[in-house]
């Protein structure tokens, strides 16, 4: 006799042994059970969840010799048969090959006859999605009203693909995918059953490989264990299931939470020596990193976790050297630098460059040192040096490490910087500073006189200069009103007082669009300075007013020159750094829009 694959030695008989499907079965057996069952029925769901049998399962429950019952024996005639596909009142269709006219008219015909020698005519119609649009129609007035003692029973992985007209005539169950934890434990039962001894890991690791999919996981086992024998040892799994190793993954997870990024290049090479994909290897550090968060904001539900006793223990280990806001910041940048993997030519290279980040991210800043250092660099922009650098030893040193940090998202920076502008201009101004500036203040450039603070600032603006107050006006208006928005791209404040601006603007199209929005305007404005505010307009050239002066031409060596000391300052990069931010558009401060 031929060898019978484990997928079908094991396949279940009755209801009770079904797994994962307990709100299907339920209902199931209490239609049964009182003599409520339908004409028609309709199970959905992914593959090697068990469709087909509860069908079987459903025809023994009817045709049992001790039936109706929601517990067939098991061991009569019509039970047998029906198990060995023989009995001549349970047809089952495929669908696929049998998708016409013809084929339905045969259902047809072959319906109006009484069941014999069972209790009822049962039709199993597996991937029904497959019948034509003819077929369905032909089928419509016998699946209405079919003679009595006879049920339908249709399966599909594709529900949506069936006609409504034949789905309102069928009660419709979906079948879930089964979780990784039910199909370890039934693998663990099978293989107790086949005397083999296979360990917790192994049994997780291929039931995470069959994808919620039972039969996929009998498939996988009944290939372990002709390779494995009596004993299957979990490297063996993972050879002959081509798996990532756990220990490998940990590892990794264990040099970026440390900050060893030698560690972490080390088990990343490791795993490319071994043949395993980059993109394969990316996605399991995802669901890796998922799980640590997970484990770190609920330590109490280690359930929520699909991962063996040894591995748990390991991962608490990991997530206890970490807290829950730099595991979901690590998770973050984890994710968007996978994301080139897919065109990326060299995917192990940008795998390992994102595991150097994670490794070299920096520590959480506390709140209150963030303000200071947010306030810090507020100081030293209104104090009017936009590209220099802090006087002194201390900050020299603290550009070293604010460059250190940075330079992860100094390649992004290089990338937006040329584009044109698509948000607000709060990406002009730097929003961190490096530690050591809040200590030592910048001074001003050579020739450039230090603009006095006014003793009371407007709300909302602080000793700003007007192109900073302007550019943080059309950024409060992109939140309240992008059409306004889009208005302001074109103006420059040429005088900012108490309840009063002035704008400038070139003359056009533009132009008259934000005179006629004044109002609007003047709302947003009360909003962002707490206090009414009058807006004039003066247009360039348009002789409504004083003609602005025009800027002179800037050299395009200097603001390249300029463009890279701005890309190269350390304050920039910590700013990126710590609020994840990217580079939109670089323009010297006070310079016409």
């Amino acid at each position: 006799m031929s060898y019978q694959v484990l997928a079908r030695k094991w396949r279940p008989a009755g209801f009770d042994e079904v797994t994962g499907q307990a709100h299907v079965t339920a209902p199931l057996r209490n239609a049964v059970r009182t003599g409520r069952v339908p004409h028609a029925l309709l199970l959905t769901g992914p593959r090697g969840v068990g469709k087909t049998t509860l069908a079987r399962i459903l025809a023994r429950c009817l045709n049992c010799e001790k039936g109706p019952t929601d517990e067939p024996c098991g061991s009569c005639t019509a039970c047998t048969e029906i198990a060995a596909g023989s009995s001549t009142d349970v047809q089952e269709i495929d669908a696929a090959s049998r998708t016409g006219v013809d084929d339905v008219r045969e259902i047809i015909e072959s319906v109006r006859y009484a069941p014999s020698p069972g209790k009822h005519r049962i039709y199993v119609v597996d991937e029904v999605h497959m019948l034509s649009t003819a077929a369905f129609n032909a089928l419509l007035k016998t699946l209405e009203e079919p003679p009595p003692r006879s049920l339908f029973v249709f399966a599909t992985t594709n529900p949506e693909k069936i006609p409504f007209t034949v789905v309102s005539r069928c009660q419709r169950y979906d079948l879930r995918r089964i979780s990784t934890a039910d199909v370890a434990a039934r693998l663990g039962e099978v293989a107790r059953s086949e005397g083999v001894e296979i360990s917790e890991a192994s049994r997780l690791a291929i039931a995470r490989a069959s994808e919620g999919s039972l039969r996929d996981g009998l498939t996988l086992l009944d290939q372990v264990l002709a390779a494995g024998g009596e004993r299957v040892e979990d490297e063996r799994v993972a050879e002959v299931l081509d798996l990532v190793d756990r220990r490998l993954l940990l590892g990794i997870a264990e040099a970026c939470v440390g900050g060893d990024a030698e560690a972490a290049l080390l088990a990343c090479r490791r795993a490319d020596e071994s043949g395993v994909d980059g993109r394969r290897l990316g996605g399991e550090l995802i669901q890796l990193w998922r799980d640590l968060v997970v484990l770190r904001v609920a330590p109490k539900s280690p359930e929520l976790v699909e991962a063996a006793d040894a591995d748990l223990d390991a991962m608490r280990e990991t997530v206890s050297r970490a807290t829950a806001p730099r595991l979901r910041r690590m998770f973050r940048a984890l994710v968007r630098d996978l994301e080139d993997l897919a065109w990326a030519p060299e995917p192990f290279a940008v795998l390992e460059m994102a595991l150097v980040r994670l490794a070299t991210l920096p520590e959480d800043e506390d709140v209150a040192a963030l303000l200071a250092r947010l306030e810090a660099l507020e100081r030293r922009l209104s104090g009017g040096a936009p590209g220099g650098s802090s006087g002194g030893g201390g900050a020299a040193s603290g550009g070293g490490a604010s460059r250190k940090r940075g330079g992860a998202t100094r390649a992004r920076a290089d990338e937006v910087a040329s584009e044109p502008r698509r948000a607000g201009p709060a990406a002009s101004v730097p929003a961190s500073e490096p530690p050591e500036a809040t200590a030592t203040p910048d001074a001003p450039e050579a020739g450039e006189p230090l603009a006095p603070a006014p003793a009371t600032p407007p709300p909302g603006t602080g000793a700003a200069r007007p192109a900073q107050v302007y550019d943080r006006l059309c950024a409060f208006a992109q939140q309240q009103n992008r059409g306004l928005f889009a208005a302001l791209e074109g103006g420059r404040l040429v005088e900012h007082a108490p309840g009063r601006l002035r704008v400038a603007l070139e003359p056009g199209i533009a132009a008259r669009r934000l005179q006629g929005r004044g109002a609007d305007l003047e709302a947003v404005c009360e909003r962002f300075f707490g206090e009414p505010t009058r807006v004039e307009f003066e247009v360039r050239g348009g002789g409504g007013g004083e003609t602005a002066p025009r800027v002179p031409a800037r050299d395009d060596e200097g603001v390249r020159r300029r463009r890279k000391e701005a890309l190269d300052h350390p304050a920039v990069n910590a700013a990126l750094e710590i609020l994840e931010g990217e580079i939109l558009e670089i323009r010297p401060l006070g310079e016409p829009r």
